[in-house]
């Protein structure tokens, strides 16, 4: 064999094995099936059910707005959830307060909107509003209704405590630690009685005893004695300063801890509200929860992923 017809054979085979690699591979036989994904039940944070339900909501039925913020508050499990849950009780409550037959309905809204709240100051407020609209409501039977004063007189005199014990009133700090519940709520908060949560009930209990000042009794000032001539001096054992001595922080986080304390009761918890940032609403009346939760109640359907108002009816022709 010659080199020339060697050399062409080469070339054929190199080239055969050439077109044999680009050639695509075998297709797939006549009829088979390719696996693909099945689509999930929930998209973004609803489910189809919860989307189904969502876009039949209607002012009419306020109970279908309670239902279904109810149910979704098994699994308030992201941000938006969340979000919804309280757009649709606030809704609940607005759309059912000024229908007689549905007051039981708006005042079990305010009730878990009151479940969701962190500040103890929304809780009492919403609890109030839900007294109002259903004021037979268990959650509000008699007996518990004085459970919650008690509670109230207690914490008002917890207060108190702490401005006896700053202003280096022993006796009657102690005559108000002693009183029924003052330690317990002084215990339940006892983080709060500083910045830093540095100082305890017994340390406050330790620097009760104190005082009054042994000099002054706790008025600041030494004076002469009847039927000596002089003027009066700052007392030497205080600096004319009796009390418990905190600093700015400390102080100012005792300040915070009262004002919440009173705060408990009806009238001054706006305030309350006001100094911790949550929406201003002042009296429990209804009708200002959903400006409190900035939620535009006008928007009432469910329609392509927001709240929208709903259409107006068609012209009669």
């Amino acid at each position: 064999m010659t080199h020339a017809l060697v050399l062409i054979i080469a070339i054929c085979f190199a080239g055969t094995q050439a077109i044999a690699e680009r050639q695509p591979a075998d297709p797939a036989p006549a009829g088979a099936v390719t696996a693909v994904p099945a689509p999930s039940a929930k998209s973004g944070p609803f489910d189809d059910s919860e989307r189904a339900r969502l876009a039949a909501l209607k002012t009419a039925n306020p109970a279908g707005y309670l239902e279904l913020g109810e149910d979704m508050l098994d699994s308030p499990d992201s941000p938006e959830r969340v979000d919804m849950i309280r757009q649709l009780l606030v809704r609940a409550l607005e759309y059912g307060r000024s229908r007689p037959d549905q007051r039981r309905t708006a005042a079990s809204a305010s009730i878990a909107l009151a479940s969701m709240s962190k500040r103890e100051g929304d809780r009492l407020w919403l609890r109030s509003v839900a007294a109002i609209l259903e004021p037979s409501s268990a959650d509000f039977a008699p007996a518990r209704r004085a459970k919650q004063q008690e509670s109230q007189v207690a914490a008002t005199r917890a207060s108190l405590f702490l401005t006896q014990l700053r202003a280096g009133a022993g006796i009657e700090a102690r005559d108000s630690l002693a009183a029924k519940g003052v330690r317990a709520v002084l215990e339940q908060h006892e983080r709060e009685l500083s910045a830093g949560g540095t100082i305890s009930v017994p340390d406050l209990e330790a620097e009760s005893k104190k005082w009054p000042c042994t000099d002054c009794g706790s008025t600041g000032i030494i004076v002469p004695p009847k039927g000596q001539r002089g003027s009066a001096k700052l007392c030497p054992v205080c600096g004319g300063q009796p009390g418990m001595k905190l600093n700015p922080a400390d102080f100012a986080a005792q300040l915070r801890l009262q004002r919440r304390l009173i705060g408990s009761s009806s009238e001054p918890w706006g305030s309350l509200i006001e100094t911790e940032g949550a929406p201003p609403a002042r009296d429990p009346d209804p009708a200002n929860v959903a400006p409190a939760f900035a939620v535009d109640v006008r928007l009432s359907v469910w329609r392509e992923g927001q709240w929208a108002a709903p259409e107006p009816p068609a012209a009669a022709p």
